[in-house]
Parts: C-alpha cells; sequence; structure tokens
C-alpha cells in the first residue's frame, strides 16, 4: 500500500499526516491481500455559504486498476479526514461484492451402477 499526502499547509502537519496513515492502515488491515495505491489530498476553503471548511478527497486504486474517488468537506480536518475513509471502506466493500470470486472448480465423476 502507497500513500501520497498533498495539498496546502495542513498537509505539512505531522498530526494530520498521522492520522491520515493510521486510517489507510486500518483500510489495509480491512482488505487483506489487496494492494492499494491512496491519494489524499486536502485544503482550506471559504464557501460563502457554509464558511470555513475543510476539504478531503481520497482517489484510491485497486489492484485491478479501478479507481475510486471520495470527496468530504467538514469544519474540522479530522472529521473530515474520518469520515471520507469510513465512506471509503463501505464503497470498498460494495466493490468486493460485486467482484467475482474465484474458486477453484471440483470435478466429480459418477462411477456406472453396478447391475446384480
Amino acid at each position: 500500500m502507497s500513500v501520497r499526502i498533498s495539498g496546502d499547509f495542513l498537509a505539512l502537519d505531522n498530526r494530520i499526516k498521522r492520522l491520515i496513515n493510521q486510517q489507510a492502515q486500518a483500510i489495509q488491515a480491512s482488505f487483506p491481500g489487496r494492494d492499494y495505491e491512496i491519494g489524499a489530498r486536502i485544503a482550506e476553503e471559504f464557501d460563502q455559504l457554509n464558511g470555513h471548511r475543510v476539504r478531503f478527497e481520497l482517489v484510491v486504486t485497486s489492484p485491478e486498476r479501478q479507481q475510486i474517488i471520495v470527496r468530504e468537506a467538514q469544519k474540522k480536518a479530522e472529521e473530515s479526514i474520518k469520515s471520507a475513509f469510513s465512506s471509503l471502506k463501505s464503497k470498498l466493500r460494495r466493490l468486493g461484492a460485486r467482484r467475482p470470486q474465484r474458486t477453484a472448480s471440483v470435478t466429480t465423476t459418477s462411477l456406472p451402477a453396478a447391475s446384480t
């Protein structure tokens, strides 16, 4: 799993980087055997309607090269990060449920009935 963190000055905060990495490790632990590439972008914004918010965006690429994008905007960075990762977890579960499961094929042979 690789995690790339980018954004404005919030991306430089060690506490926020640590939280993002912890959440990414939790995702990896929830889906063992899957190697996701995670891109996290964080930025502060000011909206006329909602005021100051922190926008957090996750771009996740699965081993099958499928991309999942999750965007969240909350008042606090921690809330935005946790909300985005919880949304990502549910989307990955749905994606895993739709993915065809590979099972070993079992062949059975029938023996001719013995005549008496």
